[in-house]
């Protein structure tokens, strides 16, 4: 990998944090990019919708700006050089005929079915070739010098969400079950075609795995992200009747299923995860205006007796208590530095600190 001499041993690391093992020491991902970089980014800066759109969908534009990053970029312990394939969360959404969306600093949807049974997936909609067209091209330039990730097509129901709007979407889980359930099948069907595909393109530049950009990680296999941030809103029933089928599904078709667990109010569907056989990860978010993850400990504790891996984004001060009170096997997390040094400095107090 052009940006990073030890790639081969961050693969070794990553294999055995998906078998809940450790290597040599906790995963952890801490990059340093310097400050030579910023004015260089100035031709980047939008100044208006035309802007924005074409630095967003444009892939040379997209390679060009990446790889300047990566050249002014340190990557210590497990972080590496990749591109996200970012076309908006549940993007999903967007693959659908009628779908209203405006591309601005992230793709936002906005209601446009009236009808659940109306739904209809449309192969040629602009955001899904654009997708694959955006995987081809990375992928391509890639040749290796950098991780192509995987998109940010997750969460069946959030695209629902999208598509249907959260206010309509909720009763209609209530009143008109059935009709909501032919809907989520309809956009799981989209869901494994769009990971199929992206996987079967950006496999070869990933050294056969692949990656979930806005994570780092990297599995050596079919890997992709899970997630349902709208449970926050439902009651553990209506989480197991509408929710889980999707979970199960997609645990079913990924080698390497990790699930985007958003907020402490996901804690009442935390047994239902668990119980998922072949869910491999649970990525916990510190959210903001909620107490942070070292205030959850015995949570994350039981996560990690459940047999599942962890993935934390985390400030540098909450390391250490995160390592004292919980297994390194099996556990990931991910901070940031500002120089080289401190970013080298964070790693050696990691493999310090790390235990069985």
């Amino acid at each position: 990998m052009r940006y990073k001499e030890d790639w081969e041993l961050t693969k070794k690391r990553f294999t055995a944090f998906w078998d809940g093992e450790i290597l040599d020491r906790c995963c952890i991902c801490v990059k340093a990019t310097d400050n030579k970089v910023a004015p260089l980014l100035e031709r980047f800066r939008c100044h208006n919708d035309q802007d924005i759109m074409r630095y967003r969908t444009t892939p040379e534009l997209i390679i060009e700006k990446s790889r300047l990053i990566m050249e002014h970029t340190y990557y210590a312990g497990e972080s590496f050089p990749s591109v996200t394939l970012d076309l908006g969360a549940s993007g999903h959404a967007g693959f659908f005929k009628g779908a209203d969306y405006k591309i601005s600093d992230t793709v936002w949807f906005f209601p446009s079915l009236t009808d659940l049974d109306a739904l209809e997936f449309d192969e040629n909609s602009y955001l899904y070739q654009k997708t694959l067209e955006m995987a081809r091209a990375f992928a391509q330039d890639s040749g290796g010098d950098y991780i192509v990730a995987m998109p940010d097509s997750t969460g069946n129901a959030d695209a629902l969400s999208h598509l249907f709007g959260a206010d309509e979407l909720l009763p209609a889980m209530l009143e008109e079950p059935e009709a909501v359930k032919r809907a989520l099948d309809k956009i799981q069907c989209s869901y494994e075609k769009i990971m199929r595909n992206v996987y079967d393109i950006v496999r070869d530049a990933n050294d056969g795995g692949s990656s979930v950009g806005w994570l780092h990680t990297w599995a050596p296999g079919f890997h992709a992200q899970m997630q349902c941030d709208m449970s926050v809103m439902i009651s553990n029933p209506l989480f197991k009747e509408f929710i889980m089928p999707e979970l199960q599904a997609q645990c079913n078709l990924l080698d390497y299923p990790l699930y985007h667990f958003d907020g402490v109010e996901q804690v009442r569907h935390l047994d239902d995860l668990l119980s998922i056989p072949n869910l491999r990860a649970i990525q916990w978010t510190q959210v903001v205006g909620q107490a942070p993850c070292t205030e959850y400990i015995d949570v994350l504790k039981r996560i990690q007796a459940a047999g599942k891996n962890l993935i934390i984004h985390v400030d540098p001060h909450q390391i250490r208590p995160l390592l004292e009170n919980l297994s390194s096997k099996g556990l990931f997390l991910l901070t940031g530095a500002s120089t080289k040094d401190e970013a080298d400095s964070i790693v050696k107090e990691v493999a310090r600190l790390t235990h069985e």
